[in-house]
């Protein structure tokens, strides 16, 4: 009641003075004006108070990832969730299980958090950070490997009643590095780099780079793929070469069904004068956002399955190492390739 009689007086002293004010022809007081500022200062309030329940929200989510409570992650998504990958809400729990299982450790720790409150929509950029251990031993070099991730992008959400939901995402920048035996140490100390643009347009031609820094002691023997990111995802192939320089590269035309691609580097860590063994293993992927080039776009031919991340990248593409890689046909992949791309993807034994 003390709260009340004082708000109240505090309005009635100040309806006497704006009286005396007007009497006396001092000043003069623009009631649209004031009600405009009253009206922005509430939706400022509004706006603070919405950012602090989107806050909530992810670091509830944040909490329910890094515990693995598949339940606590998807109660924040909307039932019509599409990502910007065309990736639906049940693949997103998929791929969340698939990645847990395989990384039964890993976390995930949001960086540079920004949300903007436009009414009942709201966005949210952020950089996360990922590290984590595999669950299986890889018998080639006899040690778990070892994740580092990095991804930078969106979400969008909507306010439904009280209750804000995800409704879709968007991802700008996403590489992913795994490390068995020496990879480990060689990945830390930025011994071996993959780069490859962050878009290129439908059909255009890009290169992808992989770059050494190692030691006369060791030979890498490496491979560079990409694959339109799709689900279930289906591994590209390439031939594995015994590099002698300090570099590899691969020169990649985009697909023109306007999906985004996953570049991937795999290299085998060798060494030992009289019998070369196996060192350890490195995997960097990259994501290659494919911009659309509607002229380019052949309707017959677009895929309909959603993407994948880079994160769940599957690890096993080495099945015989450090033996010569044999020469594999690979007619029966280039049928599965896009129908609308018959470009040849020139080979540079580098």
């Amino acid at each position: 009641m003390i709260k009340k009689n004082n708000s109240i007086n505090i309005i009635t002293c100040l309806v006497i003075s704006l009286n005396i004010f007007s009497c006396q022809k001092v000043y003069s007081f623009d009631l649209q004006s004031a009600a405009f500022s009253i009206n922005a200062e509430i939706k400022d309030i509004e706006s603070v108070t919405e950012t602090e329940k989107i806050n909530a929200l992810l670091d509830s989510l944040e909490q329910g990832w890094n515990s693995h409570d598949i339940e606590k992650v998807v109660k924040h998504y909307s039932d019509d969730f599409v990502n910007g990958d065309s990736l639906p809400l049940e693949a997103v729990k998929n791929l969340t299980a698939e990645l847990w299982e395989a990384y039964p450790d890993i976390k995930s720790n949001s960086q540079e958090r920004s949300v903007r409150v436009y009414g009942e929509f709201a966005t949210v950029e952020s950089v996360d950070l990922y590290e984590a251990t595999s669950s299986m031993i890889r018998p080639e070099v006899g040690t778990k490997g070892a994740l580092k991730a990095v991804s930078m992008g969106e979400l969008f959400l909507k306010k439904f009643g009280p209750t804000w939901k995800i409704v879709s995402d968007k991802t700008f920048f996403e590489k992913v590095s795994i490390g068995y035996g020496i990879g480990i140490e060689l990945i830390d100390q930025s011994k071996v780099k993959l780069s490859a643009p962050e878009q290129v347009a439908s059909g255009h031609q890009y290169t992808a780079k992989l770059d050494f820094d190692f030691g006369e002691d060791i030979k890498p023997v490496a491979a560079i793929s990409k694959e339109v990111l799709t689900y279930p995802q289906v591994a590209a192939e390439d031939k594995f070469r015994l590099v002698g320089e300090n570099k590899l590269e691969r020169l990649f035309p985009a697909n023109k069904i306007n999906k985004n691609e996953l570049v991937t580097a795999t290299v085998g860590l060798t060494g030992g004068a009289l019998k070369p063994k196996l060192l350890g293993l490195v995997f960097l992927t990259k994501r290659v956002n494919v911009i659309p080039v509607s002229e380019e776009v052949i309707e017959t031919a677009i895929i309909k399955s959603p993407a994948k991340s880079a994160l769940n990248k599957a690890v096993d593409l080495l099945d015989n190492y450090p033996s010569e890689p044999t020469k594999k046909n690979n007619d029966s992949n280039k049928k599965e390739e896009d129908k609308d791309s018959k470009e040849l993807e020139p080979d540079f034994d580098q």
